[in-house]
């Protein structure tokens, strides 16, 4: 009987002594994926902060060589740096976008300063002509103009920022070259929306393009003559609308200006013969 006991508290320390090292392997097993999950993790945020780091020190370059100056940016950038060396990634990456976002508020609002310039400039004199100079001016700025050539140029600036980490801005790129094209076409509405499609997909963000990238619609040619009463196109020999029927003046007189018919050998107002 007394063997009996002895054999199952034998058998009973051995099944513990199993159970406790299949549970430490397994505990230490564990440990050590965590740890090289956190290592990775850690990694990761350290190769993103140097990233946005390096990106925003290229960004502070850029612009000083363009005379933007933040005092404000360049210390939440030095704040960031410190952090990174103490590995507080975290924080790092929070300060330097900040400060990246500093510098394209100014970079924007230097663009927008710029077409104002001329502007700007005739006030300071302070005299009644140039301050009337300057009110025709500005009312002669299109609808539109100004707010399209700042997004246009945020839209770049935040391509160029998609581009440096490492995102693809190909749809972007195309984006932005669609709004120029408008731009330039004075198209400026269109340019407006789709330069802030553009800056919204080089932030990873989906965009429709269906729309924005629809080729513009041109304007009629100019070239050839047209009838003055219904618009026809004509040619340059016609004598009478095509479409309406009118008698057309084909030419100006050289000396004053006044409009003459197809069949006139003399000026109707001065008299100064028609060179045929």
């Amino acid at each position: 009987m007394a063997d009996e006991v002895t054999v199952g508290v034998i058998l009973l320390i051995v099944a513990l002594g199993i159970a406790t090292y299949l549970e430490t392997r397994y505990l230490r097993k564990k440990m050590k994926n965590r740890r090289v999950r956190t290592a990775k993790r850690d990694d990761e945020l350290q190769d993103n902060a140097h990233n946005v780091i390096t990106t925003t020190k290229a960004i502070v370059s850029s612009l000083q060589r363009q005379g933007i100056r933040s005092e404000e940016a360049d210390a939440w950038l030095q704040e960031a740096q410190t952090a990174n060396a103490r590995h507080n990634y975290r924080v790092a990456m929070d300060l330097t976008a900040k400060a990246k976002d500093r510098l394209l508020a100014l970079k924007a609002a230097q663009a927008s300063k710029g077409d104002l310039a001329k502007l700007d400039r005739l006030s300071l004199g302070g005299s009644t002509d140039e301050m009337t100079t300057k009110e025709m001016l500005q009312k002669e700025i299109p609808p539109n103009m100004l707010q399209s050539k700042f997004s246009i140029e945020v839209a770049g600036t935040a391509v160029e920022l998609g581009r440096l980490n490492g995102r693809d801005v190909s749809q972007a790129t195309q984006l932005l070259e669609a709004a120029k094209t408008r731009f330039d076409a004075k198209d400026y509405a269109s340019a407006l929306t789709i330069a802030r499609q553009s800056k919204r997909a080089a932030a990873g963000e989906q965009v429709d393009v269906s729309i924005a990238l629809a080729a513009p619609q041109s304007p009629p040619t100019p070239g050839g003559r047209t009838c003055p009463s219904c618009g026809a196109t004509l040619a340059e020999d016609d004598m009478f609308c095509r479409k309406c029927g009118a008698r057309l003046a084909l030419a100006a007189c050289s000396s004053c200006g006044a409009s003459l018919l197809s069949d006139d050998a003399y000026c109707p107002k001065c008299g100064t013969p028609v060179a045929q």
